[in-house]
């Protein structure tokens, strides 16, 4: 790898990875890590929510669902809005608007209120992902798209790493609300970061490619409503969609409800674990995913030659058979030598594997589409895969009131197990 390179070069070789690239896509990456900590920090936040304000489970799916329809519409035009104009101003608008989002959020006290201000954030959040690939697909050849899709995806879960411990003791010392003032802040801060170092392309920083690409400047107005009509027609696009719902409900569903999980009393389905080492174990799940983000990723470019299916259909699979053995011990692991380490192991594979897969996957529209609608294809995939999210929210909280959470985390893996199957039909 060259780390460095002359000036007056200003040329990007396809079989080398220069140090500008590598500023820009870390910069690009940790800006959306830190997305996360203004998203996944509900999830410490639910049962001390609900103790102090008496809001069910159900209402607080509500929340979940409202924050996954909207995070889901704001997909299907963030990546529109980012092949079309910049997606580097598209990602800073939703940085700062986030923040706002989660500061009003913290300090209201009526669910119309936190509903309107998660719903907001939901949109500013959805400014992030498909920008993000798309100054990934600008920068980098497409020989190493798998690798570092699977560093970005990876990166992000570190969000949910961060936030779950971090979210947890500053609830502990200032109270729920605090979380969603405290964490959001490192967001807007790492924002200025960005506007200071990223480009959306080479060009734009003085650079030529030696890569081919077809894709057109982001202010040429080269993509209109025909090509987005193209990319929903598409029928391989499709089923690329139906897999990522499933994806995005199994995800979503044990992020937003695992910590709840985990601190409910033994007698009513829960695990009876207390708030801190709860959040500590649900962490597991996002260091799994960026473990198995950077494995499949690495695995779709090199083992099975840029296909992209087989490395997800592993991630279902293997997700599929932590969340039934899950299902079969249920609290009883606790009671069995090494209990914790146990549940510990299935959460990390569970929830890691079904994040991990979301590295190959985003590397299917361009794959099927090329890289000059990879901006709109990114964002549309991203935005059925949270109608999925959206789904998890209202009937997992209803399913987990009516049946237990057993019951629920049955259903999550039957649902691995339909993605597995549906992806296997693509073979791109």
């Amino acid at each position: 790898m060259e780390k460095t390179q002359r000036a007056s070069e200003k040329f990007l070789k396809s079989n080398a990875l220069y140090r500008y690239q590598l500023q820009i896509f870390f910069c690009m990456t940790t800006l959306y890590t830190f997305y996360f900590v203004a998203n996944n920090n509900l999830g410490p936040a639910i049962k001390p929510m609900q103790d102090e304000l008496g809001i069910s489970s159900a209402r607080i799916g509500i929340l979940f669902t409202v924050f996954t329809l909207l995070f889901a519409t704001g997909q299907f035009f963030s990546g529109y809005i980012a092949d079309r104009f910049s997606p580097k101003k598209v990602m800073l608008i939703g940085a700062i608007g986030a923040t706002i989002a989660n500061i009003l959020f913290g300090i209201s006290n009526s669910l119309l209120a936190f509903t309107c201000f998660w719903g907001m954030n939901a949109l500013f959040l959805a400014m992030g992902w498909s920008p993000g690939c798309k100054i990934l697909y600008n920068w980098l050849p497409p020989k190493r798209w798998g690798l570092f899709m699977g560093i970005y995806n990876a990166f992000s879960f570190l969000g949910g790493v961060i936030v779950y411990p971090f979210a947890g003791w500053v609830i502990i010392r200032w109270g729920w609300r605090a979380a969603f003032i405290v964490p959001p802040l490192c967001l807007a801060i790492w924002a200025g970061v960005f506007a200071k170092v990223v480009k959306n392309t080479p060009q734009q920083a003085g650079y030529k490619i030696e890569w081919k690409t077809n894709n057109k400047a982001n202010d040429d107005g080269g993509i209109d409503w025909h090509d987005y009509k193209k990319v929903l027609l598409n029928p391989l696009m499709n089923l690329v969609c139906i897999s990522a719902i499933c994806s995005q409900f199994v995800r979503w569903g044990l992020v937003n409800w695992g910590v709840k999980i985990l601190t409910e009393p033994l007698g009513s389905g829960g695990f009876g674990l207390t708030l801190v080492l709860a959040t500590a174990l649900a962490s597991l799940m996002h260091w799994g995913g960026a473990l198995f983000s950077i494995v499949l990723g690495y695995v779709s470019d090199t083992l099975f030659k840029g296909q992209r299916w087989q490395s997800i259909c592993i991630g279902f699979i293997l997700s599929f058979i932590a969340l039934i053995l899950l299902y079969q011990i249920g609290a009883d692991i606790l009671t069995l030598p090494a209990g914790l380490l146990l549940l510990g192991l299935i959460l990390f594979v569970s929830g890691g594997c079904i994040q991990g897969l979301q590295a190959p996957i985003f590397n299917l529209p361009e794959a099927i589409l090329g890289s000059r609608l990879s901006g709109t294809a990114t964002g549309i995939v991203n935005g059925w895969s949270y109608i999925g999210a959206s789904l998890s929210g209202i009937f997992l909280g209803w399913l987990f009131d009516g049946y237990g959470f057993n019951m629920g985390i049955l259903f999550m893996a039957i649902i691995s197990l339909i993605g597995g199957m549906v992806i296997c039909l693509v073979r791109r």
